[in-house]
Protein backbone atom coordinates (compact mmCIF):
# COMPACT_ATOMS: atom_id res chain seq x y z
CA UNK A 1 0.00 0.00 0.00
CA UNK A 2 2.83 2.35 0.97
CA UNK A 3 4.13 1.74 -2.44
CA UNK A 4 0.73 2.23 -4.25
CA UNK A 5 0.61 5.50 -1.92
CA UNK A 6 4.07 7.30 -3.56
CA UNK A 7 2.70 6.77 -7.40
CA UNK A 8 0.60 9.51 -8.83
CA UNK A 9 -2.81 9.25 -10.19
CA UNK A 10 -1.90 8.51 -13.83
CA UNK A 11 0.40 6.02 -13.18
CA UNK A 12 -2.03 4.18 -10.85
CA UNK A 13 -4.77 4.15 -13.22
CA UNK A 14 -2.81 3.37 -16.07
CA UNK A 15 -2.02 0.44 -13.92
CA UNK A 16 -5.54 -0.80 -13.52
CA UNK A 17 -5.79 -0.06 -17.67
CA UNK A 18 -3.02 -2.39 -18.29
CA UNK A 19 -4.34 -4.86 -16.41
CA UNK A 20 -8.20 -4.33 -17.71
CA UNK A 21 -6.73 -4.84 -21.14
CA UNK A 22 -4.60 -7.85 -20.17
CA UNK A 23 -7.54 -9.71 -18.94
CA UNK A 24 -9.60 -8.98 -22.20
CA UNK A 25 -6.50 -9.32 -24.50
CA UNK A 26 -4.84 -12.33 -23.36
CA UNK A 27 -7.83 -14.79 -21.65
CA UNK A 28 -10.48 -13.24 -24.47
CA UNK A 29 -9.39 -11.98 -27.61
CA UNK A 30 -6.43 -14.41 -28.22
CA UNK A 31 -8.25 -17.70 -27.89
CA UNK A 32 -12.18 -16.47 -29.41
CA UNK A 33 -11.02 -13.99 -31.96
CA UNK A 34 -10.26 -16.33 -34.46
CA UNK A 35 -13.40 -18.25 -34.23
CA UNK A 36 -15.45 -15.10 -34.69
CA UNK A 37 -15.15 -15.28 -38.50
CA UNK A 38 -16.93 -19.00 -38.24
CA UNK A 39 -20.41 -17.16 -37.95
CA UNK A 40 -19.87 -17.09 -41.40
CA UNK A 41 -20.15 -20.57 -41.79
CA UNK A 42 -23.97 -21.59 -42.44
CA UNK A 43 -25.70 -23.94 -42.42
CA UNK A 44 -23.72 -25.55 -39.53
CA UNK A 45 -23.60 -28.24 -37.26
CA UNK A 46 -22.53 -26.75 -34.10
CA UNK A 47 -25.51 -26.43 -32.10
CA UNK A 48 -25.24 -24.09 -28.53
CA UNK A 49 -28.05 -25.11 -27.32
CA UNK A 50 -26.79 -28.68 -26.43
CA UNK A 51 -23.41 -28.55 -26.53
CA UNK A 52 -20.42 -26.04 -24.67
CA UNK A 53 -20.17 -22.43 -26.41
CA UNK A 54 -16.17 -21.22 -26.57
CA UNK A 55 -15.77 -19.14 -23.84
CA UNK A 56 -11.62 -18.76 -24.43
CA UNK A 57 -10.33 -18.39 -20.00
CA UNK A 58 -13.34 -16.90 -18.73
CA UNK A 59 -12.67 -17.25 -15.57
CA UNK A 60 -8.70 -16.10 -15.24
CA UNK A 61 -10.88 -12.99 -17.16
CA UNK A 62 -12.57 -12.41 -14.33
CA UNK A 63 -10.14 -13.02 -11.80
CA UNK A 64 -7.97 -10.19 -12.98
CA UNK A 65 -10.18 -7.47 -14.76
CA UNK A 66 -12.11 -7.19 -11.73
CA UNK A 67 -9.19 -7.34 -9.08
CA UNK A 68 -8.30 -4.26 -11.11
CA UNK A 69 -11.14 -2.70 -11.81
CA UNK A 70 -11.46 -2.60 -7.67
CA UNK A 71 -8.84 -1.14 -7.46
CA UNK A 72 -9.20 1.66 -9.50
CA UNK A 73 -13.28 2.66 -7.61
CA UNK A 74 -11.68 2.09 -4.36
CA UNK A 75 -8.57 4.53 -5.30
CA UNK A 76 -11.00 6.61 -6.90
CA UNK A 77 -12.78 6.93 -3.54
CA UNK A 78 -9.88 7.55 -1.98
CA UNK A 79 -9.99 10.91 -3.82
CA UNK A 80 -7.26 9.90 -6.82
CA UNK A 81 -8.25 11.67 -10.53
CA UNK A 82 -7.18 10.10 -13.97
CA UNK A 83 -7.79 12.95 -16.67
CA UNK A 84 -10.10 12.97 -18.93
CA UNK A 85 -7.72 11.63 -21.75
CA UNK A 86 -6.35 8.52 -19.83
CA UNK A 87 -10.54 7.72 -19.04
CA UNK A 88 -11.50 8.07 -22.88
CA UNK A 89 -8.66 6.31 -24.01
CA UNK A 90 -8.94 3.44 -21.87
CA UNK A 91 -12.43 3.35 -23.20
CA UNK A 92 -11.50 3.07 -26.52
CA UNK A 93 -8.91 0.34 -26.12
CA UNK A 94 -11.57 -1.70 -23.84
CA UNK A 95 -14.34 -1.57 -26.11
CA UNK A 96 -12.13 -1.97 -29.02
CA UNK A 97 -11.06 -5.02 -27.55
CA UNK A 98 -14.59 -6.07 -26.49
CA UNK A 99 -15.54 -6.05 -30.25
CA UNK A 100 -13.35 -8.81 -31.07
CA UNK A 101 -14.67 -10.67 -28.85
CA UNK A 102 -17.34 -13.26 -30.04
CA UNK A 103 -20.52 -13.52 -27.56
CA UNK A 104 -19.14 -14.89 -24.64
CA UNK A 105 -21.77 -16.66 -21.85
CA UNK A 106 -24.75 -15.79 -23.55
CA UNK A 107 -26.41 -16.39 -26.54
CA UNK A 108 -29.36 -13.77 -26.45
CA UNK A 109 -27.52 -11.73 -29.36
CA UNK A 110 -28.81 -15.06 -31.82
CA UNK A 111 -32.07 -14.85 -30.15
CA UNK A 112 -32.20 -11.14 -31.08
CA UNK A 113 -31.71 -12.09 -34.54
CA UNK A 114 -34.74 -14.48 -34.86
CA UNK A 115 -37.18 -11.99 -33.87
CA UNK A 116 -35.58 -9.32 -36.49
CA UNK A 117 -35.46 -11.84 -38.53
CA UNK A 118 -38.58 -13.66 -38.16
CA UNK A 119 -40.55 -10.15 -39.24
CA UNK A 120 -38.30 -9.32 -42.10
CA UNK A 121 -37.90 -12.77 -44.43
CA UNK A 122 -40.87 -14.55 -42.77
CA UNK A 123 -42.87 -11.68 -42.84
CA UNK A 124 -44.62 -12.90 -38.89
CA UNK A 125 -45.56 -11.03 -35.58
CA UNK A 126 -42.85 -11.67 -33.09
CA UNK A 127 -45.09 -12.32 -30.41
CA UNK A 128 -46.80 -14.89 -32.30
CA UNK A 129 -43.65 -16.36 -33.27
CA UNK A 130 -40.56 -19.07 -31.94
CA UNK A 131 -37.78 -20.34 -33.42
CA UNK A 132 -38.50 -24.09 -33.25
CA UNK A 133 -41.78 -23.01 -36.25
CA UNK A 134 -38.56 -22.35 -38.28
CA UNK A 135 -35.97 -25.48 -38.14
CA UNK A 136 -35.02 -25.10 -40.98
CA UNK A 137 -33.53 -22.07 -41.27
CA UNK A 138 -29.48 -21.67 -41.30
CA UNK A 139 -29.63 -19.84 -38.18
CA UNK A 140 -31.79 -22.61 -36.80
CA UNK A 141 -28.73 -23.77 -34.32
CA UNK A 142 -27.76 -20.59 -33.00
CA UNK A 143 -31.16 -19.91 -31.66
CA UNK A 144 -32.45 -20.30 -28.08
CA UNK A 145 -35.41 -20.02 -26.26
CA UNK A 146 -36.53 -22.28 -29.23
CA UNK A 147 -40.06 -22.50 -27.47
CA UNK A 148 -40.56 -19.05 -26.27
CA UNK A 149 -41.63 -15.81 -28.09
CA UNK A 150 -39.88 -12.09 -26.82
CA UNK A 151 -39.71 -11.13 -23.34
CA UNK A 152 -38.94 -7.78 -24.81
CA UNK A 153 -41.52 -4.78 -25.54
CA UNK A 154 -41.68 -2.93 -29.13
CA UNK A 155 -38.99 -0.92 -29.63
CA UNK A 156 -36.34 -2.67 -29.26
CA UNK A 157 -38.38 -5.26 -31.67
CA UNK A 158 -38.58 -2.34 -34.08
CA UNK A 159 -34.41 -1.59 -33.97
CA UNK A 160 -34.36 -5.13 -34.19
CA UNK A 161 -36.21 -5.17 -37.75
CA UNK A 162 -34.23 -2.54 -38.94
CA UNK A 163 -30.81 -4.37 -37.87
CA UNK A 164 -31.97 -7.55 -39.77
CA UNK A 165 -32.95 -5.62 -42.99
CA UNK A 166 -29.06 -4.05 -42.92
CA UNK A 167 -27.67 -7.36 -41.79
CA UNK A 168 -29.35 -9.70 -44.87
CA UNK A 169 -28.15 -13.28 -44.82
CA UNK A 170 -25.10 -12.87 -42.72
CA UNK A 171 -25.13 -14.08 -39.25
CA UNK A 172 -21.66 -12.37 -38.74
CA UNK A 173 -22.78 -9.31 -40.06
CA UNK A 174 -25.70 -9.14 -37.95
CA UNK A 175 -23.65 -9.89 -34.92
CA UNK A 176 -21.23 -7.22 -35.39
CA UNK A 177 -24.23 -4.65 -36.63
CA UNK A 178 -25.49 -5.51 -33.33
CA UNK A 179 -22.55 -5.23 -31.14
CA UNK A 180 -21.69 -1.89 -32.98
CA UNK A 181 -25.24 -0.36 -32.44
CA UNK A 182 -25.28 -1.06 -28.73
CA UNK A 183 -21.81 -0.13 -27.81
CA UNK A 184 -23.00 2.83 -29.18
CA UNK A 185 -26.29 3.28 -27.40
CA UNK A 186 -23.83 2.79 -24.36
CA UNK A 187 -21.14 5.42 -25.08
CA UNK A 188 -24.20 7.86 -25.52
CA UNK A 189 -25.49 7.14 -22.10
CA UNK A 190 -22.26 7.75 -20.61
CA UNK A 191 -22.30 11.13 -22.52
CA UNK A 192 -25.85 11.89 -21.05
CA UNK A 193 -24.50 10.83 -17.65
CA UNK A 194 -21.71 13.23 -17.74
CA UNK A 195 -24.11 15.80 -19.04
CA UNK A 196 -26.32 15.14 -16.05
CA UNK A 197 -23.43 15.57 -13.57
CA UNK A 198 -22.40 18.71 -14.92
CA UNK A 199 -26.09 19.91 -14.79
CA UNK A 200 -26.29 19.57 -11.26
CA UNK A 201 -22.39 20.16 -9.51
CA UNK A 202 -24.34 20.28 -6.26
CA UNK A 203 -24.35 16.93 -6.03
CA UNK A 204 -20.58 16.62 -5.29
CA UNK A 205 -19.16 13.41 -7.90
CA UNK A 206 -17.23 14.26 -10.51
CA UNK A 207 -18.70 14.38 -14.15
CA UNK A 208 -15.78 11.66 -14.61
CA UNK A 209 -17.02 8.84 -12.15
CA UNK A 210 -19.53 7.77 -14.77
CA UNK A 211 -16.29 6.88 -17.64
CA UNK A 212 -14.76 4.75 -14.68
CA UNK A 213 -17.98 3.00 -13.59
CA UNK A 214 -19.49 1.93 -16.65
CA UNK A 215 -17.01 2.62 -19.19
CA UNK A 216 -13.88 0.61 -17.36
CA UNK A 217 -16.64 -1.99 -16.06
CA UNK A 218 -15.94 -5.60 -17.32
CA UNK A 219 -19.18 -6.44 -16.64
CA UNK A 220 -20.59 -3.69 -18.83
CA UNK A 221 -18.31 -4.67 -21.18
CA UNK A 222 -18.44 -8.47 -21.16
CA UNK A 223 -22.71 -7.20 -21.29
CA UNK A 224 -22.55 -5.22 -23.98
CA UNK A 225 -19.11 -5.15 -26.24
CA UNK A 226 -18.93 -8.88 -26.49
CA UNK A 227 -22.72 -10.11 -25.80
CA UNK A 228 -24.53 -7.06 -27.11
CA UNK A 229 -27.46 -7.11 -24.78
CA UNK A 230 -30.65 -5.19 -24.82
CA UNK A 231 -29.54 -3.49 -21.70
CA UNK A 232 -27.45 -0.85 -23.41
CA UNK A 233 -30.78 0.52 -24.91
CA UNK A 234 -32.31 0.72 -21.19
CA UNK A 235 -28.87 2.34 -19.60
CA UNK A 236 -29.41 5.19 -22.97
CA UNK A 237 -32.95 6.00 -22.42
CA UNK A 238 -32.36 5.93 -18.17
CA UNK A 239 -29.24 8.01 -18.80
CA UNK A 240 -31.81 10.62 -20.99
CA UNK A 241 -34.68 10.27 -18.04
CA UNK A 242 -31.50 11.39 -15.59
CA UNK A 243 -30.47 14.16 -17.71
CA UNK A 244 -33.97 15.84 -18.09
CA UNK A 245 -34.68 15.01 -14.28
CA UNK A 246 -31.46 17.30 -13.64
CA UNK A 247 -32.36 19.95 -16.06
CA UNK A 248 -35.94 19.84 -14.52
CA UNK A 249 -38.01 18.58 -17.29
CA UNK A 250 -39.47 15.76 -15.39
CA UNK A 251 -42.27 15.14 -17.42
CA UNK A 252 -40.15 13.81 -20.02
CA UNK A 253 -38.06 12.44 -17.39
CA UNK A 254 -41.45 9.95 -16.32
CA UNK A 255 -42.14 9.00 -19.91
CA UNK A 256 -38.56 8.08 -20.88
CA UNK A 257 -38.76 6.01 -17.82
CA UNK A 258 -41.79 4.23 -18.91
CA UNK A 259 -39.81 4.26 -22.45
CA UNK A 260 -37.92 1.79 -20.31
CA UNK A 261 -40.53 -0.25 -19.25
CA UNK A 262 -41.67 -0.43 -22.91
CA UNK A 263 -38.34 -2.34 -23.36
CA UNK A 264 -38.24 -4.72 -20.56
CA UNK A 265 -41.58 -4.99 -18.28
CA UNK A 266 -39.42 -5.61 -15.04
CA UNK A 267 -38.42 -1.68 -15.42
CA UNK A 268 -42.04 -0.24 -14.74
CA UNK A 269 -41.81 0.38 -11.06
CA UNK A 270 -39.04 2.81 -11.58
CA UNK A 271 -41.84 4.85 -13.59
CA UNK A 272 -44.20 4.12 -10.78
CA UNK A 273 -42.04 5.32 -7.86
CA UNK A 274 -41.43 8.59 -10.02
CA UNK A 275 -45.00 9.37 -10.60
CA UNK A 276 -45.26 8.83 -7.35
CA UNK A 277 -42.41 11.31 -6.36
CA UNK A 278 -44.16 13.67 -8.90
CA UNK A 279 -47.37 13.35 -6.64
CA UNK A 280 -45.47 14.08 -3.63
CA UNK A 281 -45.53 18.03 -4.35
CA UNK A 282 -49.20 18.26 -4.33
CA UNK A 283 -51.04 20.58 -1.51
CA UNK A 284 -53.93 17.36 -0.77
CA UNK A 285 -54.11 13.56 -1.15
CA UNK A 286 -56.85 14.46 -3.33
CA UNK A 287 -54.72 15.89 -5.82
CA UNK A 288 -51.67 13.63 -5.26
CA UNK A 289 -54.00 10.41 -6.36
CA UNK A 290 -54.85 12.78 -9.54
CA UNK A 291 -51.33 13.32 -10.28
CA UNK A 292 -50.58 9.60 -10.07
CA UNK A 293 -53.91 8.53 -12.09
CA UNK A 294 -52.92 11.12 -14.94
CA UNK A 295 -49.84 10.36 -15.19
CA UNK A 296 -50.64 6.24 -15.31
CA UNK A 297 -53.46 6.90 -17.62
CA UNK A 298 -50.35 8.84 -20.04
CA UNK A 299 -48.30 5.73 -19.64
CA UNK A 300 -50.62 3.34 -20.45
CA UNK A 301 -52.27 5.64 -23.68
CA UNK A 302 -47.92 5.80 -24.87
CA UNK A 303 -47.87 1.93 -24.03
CA UNK A 304 -50.88 0.94 -26.40
CA UNK A 305 -49.66 2.88 -29.09
CA UNK A 306 -46.36 2.02 -29.06
CA UNK A 307 -47.81 -1.77 -29.06
CA UNK A 308 -49.93 -0.99 -32.18
CA UNK A 309 -47.66 -2.23 -34.96
CA UNK A 310 -48.02 -5.88 -33.18
CA UNK A 311 -51.41 -5.60 -31.97
CA UNK A 312 -52.48 -8.84 -34.14
CA UNK A 313 -50.82 -10.66 -31.52
CA UNK A 314 -53.89 -9.96 -29.01
CA UNK A 315 -53.23 -11.71 -25.40
CA UNK A 316 -49.73 -12.30 -26.20
CA UNK A 317 -48.91 -9.03 -26.08
CA UNK A 318 -49.48 -9.28 -22.06
CA UNK A 319 -47.94 -12.71 -21.68
CA UNK A 320 -45.23 -13.32 -23.68
CA UNK A 321 -43.17 -10.78 -21.39
CA UNK A 322 -43.80 -13.37 -18.44
CA UNK A 323 -43.54 -16.70 -20.45
CA UNK A 324 -40.13 -17.17 -18.59
CA UNK A 325 -41.34 -16.04 -15.32
CA UNK A 326 -40.96 -19.89 -13.73
CA UNK A 327 -37.61 -20.31 -14.28
CA UNK A 328 -34.89 -19.40 -11.53
CA UNK A 329 -30.99 -17.80 -11.88
CA UNK A 330 -28.50 -20.46 -9.99
CA UNK A 331 -27.15 -18.83 -6.84
CA UNK A 332 -30.86 -16.16 -6.50
CA UNK A 333 -32.22 -16.17 -2.48
CA UNK A 334 -35.75 -17.53 -4.02
CA UNK A 335 -34.06 -20.53 -5.61
CA UNK A 336 -32.40 -21.25 -1.98
CA UNK A 337 -35.52 -21.55 -0.80
CA UNK A 338 -37.08 -23.44 -3.34
CA UNK A 339 -33.66 -26.03 -3.33
CA UNK A 340 -34.00 -25.57 0.60
CA UNK A 341 -37.78 -26.87 0.62
CA UNK A 342 -37.24 -29.93 -1.88
CA UNK A 343 -34.29 -30.87 -0.05
CA UNK A 344 -36.14 -30.78 3.14
CA UNK A 345 -40.31 -31.24 3.12
CA UNK A 346 -39.89 -34.86 1.91
CA UNK A 347 -38.50 -35.72 5.28
CA UNK A 348 -41.99 -34.69 6.61
CA UNK A 349 -43.12 -37.49 4.23
CA UNK A 350 -43.90 -35.15 0.95
CA UNK A 351 -43.25 -36.45 -2.26
CA UNK A 352 -39.42 -35.38 -4.06
CA UNK A 353 -42.06 -33.78 -7.14
CA UNK A 354 -44.91 -31.92 -4.71
CA UNK A 355 -42.00 -31.01 -2.01
CA UNK A 356 -40.08 -29.38 -5.71
CA UNK A 357 -43.86 -27.50 -6.81
CA UNK A 358 -44.06 -26.44 -3.11
CA UNK A 359 -40.37 -25.02 -2.82
CA UNK A 360 -40.96 -23.38 -6.48
CA UNK A 361 -44.28 -21.50 -5.76
CA UNK A 362 -42.95 -20.59 -2.24
CA UNK A 363 -40.00 -19.13 -4.01
CA UNK A 364 -41.56 -16.58 -5.92
CA UNK A 365 -44.26 -15.98 -3.91
CA UNK A 366 -41.87 -14.54 -1.32
CA UNK A 367 -39.75 -12.95 -3.62
CA UNK A 368 -42.86 -11.11 -4.98
CA UNK A 369 -43.69 -9.90 -1.54
CA UNK A 370 -40.49 -9.06 -0.80
CA UNK A 371 -40.55 -6.59 -3.66
CA UNK A 372 -43.79 -5.49 -3.08
CA UNK A 373 -42.61 -4.46 0.52
CA UNK A 374 -39.37 -3.06 -0.98
CA UNK A 375 -41.55 -0.83 -3.14
CA UNK A 376 -43.66 0.40 -0.48
CA UNK A 377 -40.80 1.53 1.98
CA UNK A 378 -39.26 3.18 -0.70
CA UNK A 379 -41.97 4.83 -2.35
CA UNK A 380 -43.03 6.23 1.40
CA UNK A 381 -39.78 7.77 1.96
CA UNK A 382 -39.87 10.14 -1.22
CA UNK A 383 -40.48 13.60 -0.72
CA UNK A 384 -41.22 16.48 -2.93
CA UNK A 385 -38.37 19.21 -3.28
CA UNK A 386 -36.07 15.87 -2.71
CA UNK A 387 -33.76 13.83 -5.38
CA UNK A 388 -35.82 10.65 -6.02
CA UNK A 389 -33.04 8.94 -7.63
CA UNK A 390 -31.07 7.61 -4.47
CA UNK A 391 -34.35 5.81 -3.03
CA UNK A 392 -35.20 5.06 -7.07
CA UNK A 393 -31.45 3.09 -6.94
CA UNK A 394 -32.42 1.40 -3.64
CA UNK A 395 -35.30 -0.15 -4.54
CA UNK A 396 -33.60 -1.20 -8.04
CA UNK A 397 -31.17 -2.72 -5.89
CA UNK A 398 -33.38 -4.60 -3.42
CA UNK A 399 -35.26 -5.43 -6.55
CA UNK A 400 -31.91 -7.62 -8.13
CA UNK A 401 -31.21 -8.96 -4.89
CA UNK A 402 -34.70 -10.52 -4.67
CA UNK A 403 -35.87 -11.42 -7.97
CA UNK A 404 -35.84 -15.24 -8.92
CA UNK A 405 -34.54 -14.53 -12.56
CA UNK A 406 -31.96 -12.11 -12.74
CA UNK A 407 -28.61 -11.75 -15.28
CA UNK A 408 -25.25 -9.81 -14.30
CA UNK A 409 -26.53 -7.59 -17.55
CA UNK A 410 -29.56 -6.60 -15.46
CA UNK A 411 -27.79 -4.23 -13.48
CA UNK A 412 -26.02 -2.35 -15.94
CA UNK A 413 -29.12 0.88 -15.66
CA UNK A 414 -28.73 0.19 -12.21
CA UNK A 415 -25.06 1.80 -12.76
CA UNK A 416 -26.06 4.15 -14.62
CA UNK A 417 -28.40 5.86 -11.54
CA UNK A 418 -25.43 5.27 -9.56
CA UNK A 419 -23.48 6.81 -11.77
CA UNK A 420 -25.26 9.88 -11.29
CA UNK A 421 -25.88 10.10 -7.58
CA UNK A 422 -24.09 10.77 -5.02
CA UNK A 423 -22.13 7.69 -3.31
CA UNK A 424 -23.64 5.86 -0.65
CA UNK A 425 -24.27 2.33 0.57
CA UNK A 426 -26.34 1.41 -2.69
CA UNK A 427 -24.03 2.58 -4.65
CA UNK A 428 -21.05 0.59 -2.74
CA UNK A 429 -23.50 -2.63 -3.00
CA UNK A 430 -24.23 -1.90 -6.63
CA UNK A 431 -20.19 -1.75 -7.08
CA UNK A 432 -19.76 -4.94 -5.57
CA UNK A 433 -22.80 -6.94 -7.14
CA UNK A 434 -21.37 -6.17 -10.07
CA UNK A 435 -18.25 -7.55 -9.55
CA UNK A 436 -19.51 -10.24 -7.67
CA UNK A 437 -22.75 -11.34 -10.39
CA UNK A 438 -21.05 -12.98 -13.22
CA UNK A 439 -20.16 -16.45 -12.65
CA UNK A 440 -16.86 -17.05 -12.58
CA UNK A 441 -16.72 -20.37 -13.78
CA UNK A 442 -17.57 -21.25 -17.59
CA UNK A 443 -21.18 -22.61 -18.25
CA UNK A 444 -21.48 -26.04 -19.18
CA UNK A 445 -23.42 -27.71 -21.79
CA UNK A 446 -27.68 -27.37 -21.07
CA UNK A 447 -28.86 -30.62 -19.62
CA UNK A 448 -30.53 -32.55 -22.01
CA UNK A 449 -33.42 -35.11 -20.24
CA UNK A 450 -34.25 -35.39 -16.77
CA UNK A 451 -31.95 -38.11 -16.18
CA UNK A 452 -29.35 -35.36 -15.41
CA UNK A 453 -31.06 -33.77 -12.44
CA UNK A 454 -29.22 -34.24 -9.75
CA UNK A 455 -30.75 -34.95 -5.71
CA UNK A 456 -32.46 -32.03 -4.22
CA UNK A 457 -29.48 -32.47 -1.83
CA UNK A 458 -27.21 -32.16 -4.40
CA UNK A 459 -29.20 -28.92 -6.16
CA UNK A 460 -29.40 -27.49 -2.59
CA UNK A 461 -25.29 -27.13 -2.73
CA UNK A 462 -25.08 -26.05 -6.21
CA UNK A 463 -27.24 -23.08 -4.86
CA UNK A 464 -25.59 -22.72 -1.78
CA UNK A 465 -22.28 -22.33 -3.57
CA UNK A 466 -23.86 -20.05 -6.19
CA UNK A 467 -25.77 -17.98 -3.93
CA UNK A 468 -22.30 -17.64 -1.91
CA UNK A 469 -20.46 -16.62 -5.01
CA UNK A 470 -22.90 -14.31 -6.49
CA UNK A 471 -24.39 -12.34 -3.68
CA UNK A 472 -22.02 -13.07 -1.21
CA UNK A 473 -19.63 -10.51 -1.58
CA UNK A 474 -22.67 -8.06 -2.36
CA UNK A 475 -24.63 -8.87 1.30
CA UNK A 476 -21.04 -9.01 3.20
CA UNK A 477 -20.34 -5.16 1.94
CA UNK A 478 -24.17 -4.43 2.92
CA UNK A 479 -23.96 -5.76 6.55
CA UNK A 480 -20.67 -3.91 6.89
CA UNK A 481 -22.23 -1.00 5.90
CA UNK A 482 -25.22 -0.84 8.26
CA UNK A 483 -23.05 -2.19 10.99
CA UNK A 484 -20.44 0.94 10.20
CA UNK A 485 -23.44 3.56 9.77
CA UNK A 486 -25.15 1.76 13.45
CA UNK A 487 -21.87 2.70 15.29
CA UNK A 488 -21.28 6.47 13.39
CA UNK A 489 -25.18 7.37 14.57
CA UNK A 490 -24.10 5.47 18.25
CA UNK A 491 -21.09 7.51 18.57
CA UNK A 492 -22.70 10.84 18.02
CA UNK A 493 -21.67 11.65 14.64
CA UNK A 494 -23.55 12.05 10.90
CA UNK A 495 -23.31 8.76 8.68
CA UNK A 496 -23.97 8.00 5.47
CA UNK A 497 -27.74 6.95 4.33
CA UNK A 498 -28.05 4.20 2.39
CA UNK A 499 -29.67 6.12 -0.66
CA UNK A 500 -28.84 9.62 -0.19
CA UNK A 501 -31.99 12.13 0.23
CA UNK A 502 -30.49 15.59 1.45
CA UNK A 503 -29.75 16.73 -2.06
CA UNK A 504 -32.25 19.02 -3.37
CA UNK A 505 -34.13 19.19 -6.91
CA UNK A 506 -36.69 21.75 -8.48
CA UNK A 507 -39.55 21.38 -7.66
CA UNK A 508 -42.23 19.11 -9.68
CA UNK A 509 -44.12 20.08 -12.35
Amino acid sequence: MRTLGRLSDRAVFLACLAGLVAGVGLFLVLPLAPRFLELHRLPTNRDFDVELRPQGQVTAFWVVSMACFALAVWQWRRGRRPSWALLLAGIAVLHLLALLVPPVASKDVYAYSFYGKVQTEYGANPYLSFPDQHPTDPWHKFWSWRLFGPVYGPPFLLLLRLLAMAAGPSLLSWVVLTKLVLVAAELAAIWLLVGALRADPGLGEDPRWPLLLIGWNPMVLQSIGMSAHVDALLLLVLAGALLAHRRGRHLLAFLLLVGCFLVKVYMGPLAALYAIWLAAGRPSPRAKVATVAGLGLLGALLTALVYLPYASAGGKLLTSAVDVSGHFSSGSPPNLVRRLLAAVLPVFGLSDPAAAAVGARLGRQLAIAGILVAFVLVARKLRAGVDPWPRIATFFLAYLLLTPWVFYWHEVPLLGIVAAIPWGLTSLVAVALSITLVPLAPAGPPAVGTGARGSPAGDLVDTLAGFASRYGGALLVLWLGWRARRRVVKGGGTAAPAAPDAERSPAPH
